[in-house]
């Protein structure tokens, strides 16, 4: 046996959702080191394109490119359409960024509508579209990032809180039930991760306390075991895990890549 963990998912075709920075940017990249066909949407085409370059550049993978907005219905439908002309997709990394902070209080029904539309739909329009392809083949991977939100709710964020737990419900429902077709189902948890999008907002949150950038985030990864922040490739590289053929017999579950953030034991 060599120095690696084959995941024997070269030649697999993956579709990573919200891949044009961050998490999405990150997996798609490690799936692409791995072999791994890809499908790549978001919204900005600029930066899609850049991704699908380096990934390009990186891995000789040539992504196919989809520029969508998966909140809305014909863009869903467009790139359904766009990867059912690859031959078909095994391996769906489902990846969107989140609702708007606020308080149950102060979260209006256009917002819990809007949130809604944000996170739900696509998960389960894409899961509906592949996995017959799946079946088909009795192999496929369905990787959702969610939160730690889920597992123990974040104040002022109700509407992540309150959506992003109903997709985990219906993840682990549909895992039931496609588990006997050797697909598994499962959520990776992101604790803090150092993405633009925590950049951005650490230096918000940072603002208004008036602390150096030293003093905030020596607070800030209090919480955290680890002492730090995490990276998107230790991300990935858990998520791609889930995607592998080595991870056949998790389903079901929510994977933490937290630090040791997570206090509950369950």
């Amino acid at each position: 046996m060599g120095d690696t963990l084959d995941l024997k998912i070269k030649g697999k075709r993956a579709l990573v959702c919200a891949a044009s920075k961050g998490l999405g940017r990150a997996i798609a990249l490690a799936l692409a080191e791995e072999g791994t066909e890809l499908i790549i949407c978001a919204r900005s085409k600029d930066e899609l394109n850049a991704v699908a370059a380096e990934i390009e550049a990186k891995t000789k993978i040539k992504p196919v490119v989809v520029i969508s907005d998966l909140s809305i219905e014909a863009d869903r439908k467009r790139l359904i359409a766009e990867a059912e002309k690859t031959g078909g997709v095994d391996i769906i990394v489902h990846n969107t960024g989140g609702p708007k902070p606020t308080s149950v209080e102060g979260t209006t029904q256009s917002d819990w509508h809007e949130g809604f539309q944000q996170l739900f739909p696509a998960v389960a329009d894409l899961n509906e579209a592949f996995i017959p392809h799946m079946k088909k083949n009795n192999w496929g991977r369905i990787v959702c990032v969610t939160s730690l939100s889920v597992l123990e709710p974040i104040s002022n964020l109700a509407i992540s809180n309150a959506m992003r737990s109903a997709v985990t419900s219906m993840l682990k429902t549909l895992a039931d039930e496609v588990a006997k077709y050797n697909i598994s189902v499962n959520c990776i948890a992101p604790g803090a991760i150092w993405t633009g999008r925590i950049e951005n907002l650490i230096r918000i949150r940072r603002e208004k306390t008036g602390q150096t950038e030293e003093e905030y985030m020596a607070d800030y990864v209090k919480p955290i075991p680890a002492g730090r922040l995490g990276t998107p490739e230790e991300f990935a590289a858990a998520a791609v895990f889930l995607c592998s053929d080595q991870a056949s017999y998790i389903t079901g579950s929510t994977l933490c890549v937290d630090g040791g953030k997570r206090r509950s034991t369950v």
